[in-house]
């Protein structure tokens, strides 16, 4: 009713005025749609085209340079089947386990550390973001060199410490722990930069009243820091999670594309690339594929699901 007689306020004539798109208004619309083309035929061809294309080759039999072949659901069955494929599966929940909550902690830690640093505020968020920019490939050659069990850094710092050796990447159990560690090298920056800014858009007075109320140490980070950046942290559980699943680069580069010993460092996404790239297995690839994003997507609705239970939202 409130709007209604609102409206009728007005005659018809000042109604359109503000209803009726003008010459100036349909060209800035003319230019903003001239300006998200590009983004929608890059993620028309590379993204929307592809996922399409490999739904269709999971029910086919394909290869490079040959003929398609209808083939049901058997390269579904294949995949079920496979042992290794089961092993890359269970290796990336490996990896997601350890990358989650070692991301969140030391992310945090280090952008409360630096948040309290104005001095050198500048300086060491630019230092701490530079792994992240550099690329996977040239930088995982620095850290094989230090992974070397004959010469390498790592094993000189065990020494020091009175430590047994390791051969790190050739070891089936510790390959995986070593592609985490650099990886949290490689990716911390990322996280850090999130939180650095949430952490930059706490209410001042928020935080005084609870000085004022004696929170001190960790209970005023528990009880007031931590609830006002969940969203946040939120995100940062959810992308870490998702960018899990989807490693590739850290175990492609450190492993030499073999995936390690005893296939300890090979992932999901490792293995389909394997089938596809290295064996032509385009259409098994594929299925495996549509397996991965299926749980993905399974694994973000439950995430979704906790997080609105526990995400403090202002």
């Amino acid at each position: 009713m409130a709007i209604d007689s609102a409206v009728t306020a007005y005659s018809p004539g000042q109604v359109n005025r503000f209803t009726r798109v003008g010459p100036g208004k349909s060209k800035d619309l003319l230019v903003a749609a001239l300006f998200l083309v590009p983004a929608f035929a890059f993620l028309i061809v590379f993204v929307y085209f592809p996922t399409v294309l490999a739904f269709v080759l999971a029910f086919f039999n394909y290869h490079p340079g040959g003929s398609m072949q209808w083939a049901g659901v058997s390269n579904f069955t294949e995949a079920v089947k496979d042992s290794v494929f089961q092993r890359a599966l269970l290796n990336s929940l490996y990896y997601a386990a350890m990358m989650v909550p070692a991301t969140l902690v030391l992310s945090m830690a280090i952008a409360l550390l630096i948040n309290r640093v104005a001095k050198f505020y500048s300086f060491v968020r630019v230092l701490i973001t530079l792994p992240y920019v550099t690329p996977a490939i040239g930088t995982a050659i620095g850290w094989l060199w230090i992974y070397n069990p004959s010469f390498g850094v790592a094993n000189t710092i065990l020494h020091w410490f009175h430590l047994p050796p390791s051969q790190w990447m050739g070891s089936p159990k510790m390959a995986m722990p070593a592609v985490v560690i650099y990886a949290l090298w490689h990716g911390i920056g990322f996280d850090v930069i999130i939180l650095l800014a949430a952490l930059s858009g706490l209410p001042k007075g928020v935080l005084e009243a609870a000085i004022v109320d004696g929170a001190r140490g960790w209970t005023r980070f528990f009880r007031v820091t931590l609830p006002l950046i969940s969203p946040t942290v939120f995100f940062i559980v959810v992308v870490t999670l998702i960018g899990s699943f989807q490693a590739f680069s850290q175990m492609f580069a450190l492993s030499v594309s073999s995936g390690g010993p005893e296939y300890a460092t090979t992932t999901a996404l490792l293995y389909i690339y394997q089938q596809a790239f290295q064996y032509g297995q385009m259409s098994y690839g594929a299925a495996m594929a549509v397996f991965l994003v299926v749980g993905i997507f399974l694994l973000t609705m439950i995430t979704r699901w906790i997080g609105n239970r526990v995400v403090f939202y202002q």
